[in-house]
C-alpha cells in the first residue's frame, strides 16, 4: 500500500528542515547510495532548501568569486550536521567544473522523495 500524501509531505518537510550543509569536493569516483561523506572536500556552505511540490526538494548553494580552486569540482555532498554527528542525505558526482576567481558557481540539486 502506498504512503498517504500527508505522510509523504511530512517526510519531505522533515528532510528539508534537516538539510544544513552542502559540500563541494574534488572526488570524481562514482557516487553510491552508501556514500557516507564527501571524498575530497573543498568547501562547505549552508544551502537554501525549498519544497517545490509534494515530492520534490530544491537544494541550492552559491559560491562567490572569492573562492578559487586548483582542482576541478567533481562532487556535491548534502548532509545534516548536528552538534556531535552528521547524517548523509545525498552525494552526487558531476562533470568537472573549473572554479576560478573570475566566475561564480550556483549549485542546484533536485531531490525527489517517493
Amino acid at each position: 500500500m502506498p504512503v498517504a500524501d500527508r505522510m509523504r509531505r511530512l517526510l519531505l518537510d522533515t528532510i528539508a528542515s534537516n538539510i544544513n550543509e552542502l559540500t563541494i569536493g574534488f572526488d570524481g569516483t562514482p557516487s553510491t547510495n552508501s556514500d557516507g561523506a564527501a571524498g575530497k572536500p573543498a568547501l562547505t556552505v549552508a544551502p537554501t532548501v525549498k519544497v517545490i511540490d509534494d515530492t520534490t526538494l530544491l537544494v541550492e548553494a552559491f559560491i562567490p568569486k572569492d573562492f578559487e580552486f586548483t582542482e576541478s569540482i567533481k562532487e556535491v555532498f548534502i548532509q545534516y550536521r548536528g552538534t556531535s554527528s552528521f547524517t548523509p542525505v545525498a552525494r552526487h558526482t558531476v562533470k568537472p567544473i573549473i572554479k576560478t576567481s573570475r566566475n561564480e558557481l550556483r549549485i542546484q540539486v533536485l531531490i525527489e522523495v517517493r
